[in-house]
């Protein structure tokens, strides 16, 4: 069984993974230590032992990012940790130092011992960091790929950790790769795999079912869908006329709108410089960069920012102002473009109108959390959205005109 899984958030896509681990031997990628905290406990939940191995820097409280530097900061009195083995195992990296014990080591000894390992995606990018956790894969039954639209990217390489020429690139004396086949071949022989994600659909699955040798598997069923309102405004918004005044207004005049209704409201915009106008645009209401709470508040994001993927935002409406087609002035955007082209398949499809759609569903998801419980609304600001409706997942695409 091999499978590339889409389905629309709130779908509990996490815990479906958490579920198939739980019984056998299983390693599950996920893209944030945040996130594997919450795998580990949805592992608990169905019965499985979780451990957790994230790379030094995330667990180690100083930041060490290598062996040389731990040592330097154990050497140099900084580090007071004594052990690598806790009395209990615990996620908690603030407590295992406390109790004397360095977490990455904690985590990494004890971790191999569970039978599910959760790690960051990261791992599969490079031959210097899999070698780290090559042996868990002897005796693997299971792999998740959690989020895997993340395995769509390139990543800079020494020459050294080259799995496939094919799959590479040298751009200004460096050498780039993409992820995807370079994972493919790190999990190639395992029998069973899940890659879910709510960005990969159908008309996107062919590059990830070709090198995952998987079957796609689409779940079209928004739970609590009757609560969601979605309406489309189809104004021109370019890089030509996102700062004319008229329509500036407009859009501010949109946001409000939504504010005096919904209260609690996300704004995603195409890059942070935008982001940062329209936020002194609105100084009337209570804006802010990051997440407040439970109080009345707009948060001013863009796409592709910390808070526009993986993390649950406490909002009731959400505005999506531009179709987010990435900068294509991007020297490592027409990289991977060339780079997919070369694999025999469209460019410019999987390389700028798939990272389009990511951005918008990944921004769409951050406000459908909770949407059984209660009314959500989403506005949707450009008209490419009618452009491209037929690239959107149904529950978006069904309200553009």
């Amino acid at each position: 069984m091999r499978i590339v899984l889409n389905a629309p958030p709130g779908f509990g896509k996490s815990r479906l993974i958490a579920r198939l681990a739980s019984g056998r031997i299983s390693l599950v990628f996920v893209r944030s230590h945040l996130e594997g905290l919450q795998m580990a406990q949805y592992v608990s939940e169905f019965g499985g032992a979780p451990g957790l191995l994230f790379g030094r820097k995330s667990l180690c409280p100083f930041g060490a990012e290598n062996a040389a530097q731990c040592l330097w900061l154990r050497e140099s009195g900084a580090c007071k940790a004594k052990s690598r083995r806790p009395p209990t195992l615990i996620f908690d990296i603030d407590e295992l130092y406390k109790a004397g014990v360095c977490p990455y080591e904690a985590l990494h000894a004890e971790g191999r011992e569970k039978n599910v390992v959760i790690l960051p995606i990261a791992y599969l990018s490079k031959v210097s960091n899999i070698s780290a956790v090559a042996d868990l894969f002897e005796n693997v039954e299971f792999v998740a790929l959690d989020e895997a639209h993340n395995l769509l990217s390139v990543v800079e390489v020494s020459d050294s950790e080259l799995y496939s020429k094919r799959y590479c690139q040298e751009e200004d004396g460096r050498l780039w790769c993409l992820v995807l086949p370079l994972a493919a071949e790190v999990v190639r022989g395992v029998r069973f795999i899940i890659a879910a994600s709510a960005s990969v659909v159908r008309y996107f699955s062919d590059f990830f079912t070709h090198f995952l040798n998987a079957k796609f598997i689409e779940i079209k069923t928004l739970p609590g869908a009757e609560n969601l309102e979605v309406e489309h405004m189809p104004l021109k918004i370019r890089y030509t006329t996102r700062l004319k005044k008229d329509y500036v207004e407009a859009v501010l005049d949109k946001i409000r709108e939504v504010y005096k209704e919904y209260r609690r409201v996300v704004v995603y915009l195409p890059n942070k410089e935008l982001a940062s106008y329209y936020a002194n645009k609105l100084l009337d209401l209570p804006v802010s960069d990051k997440p407040l709470g439970d109080i009345d508040h707009v948060i001013v994001s863009y796409f592709g920012s910390p808070i526009s993927e993986g993390v649950n935002l406490n909002a009731k409406a959400g505005v999506l102002v531009g179709f987010p087609i990435p900068n294509v002035k991007s020297k490592e955007l027409w990289l991977k473009v060339r780079l997919i082209q070369r694999l025999g398949f469209d460019g410019y499809k999987y390389g700028v109108l798939f990272t389009a759609v990511n951005h918008v569903v990944q921004a769409v998801g951050r406000v459908l959390r909770g949407l059984e419980r209660e009314r959500k609304y989403i506005l949707l600001i450009d008209d490419r959205f009618a452009e491209y409706k037929r690239l959107l997942p149904e529950y978006l695409s069904k309200a553009i005109k």
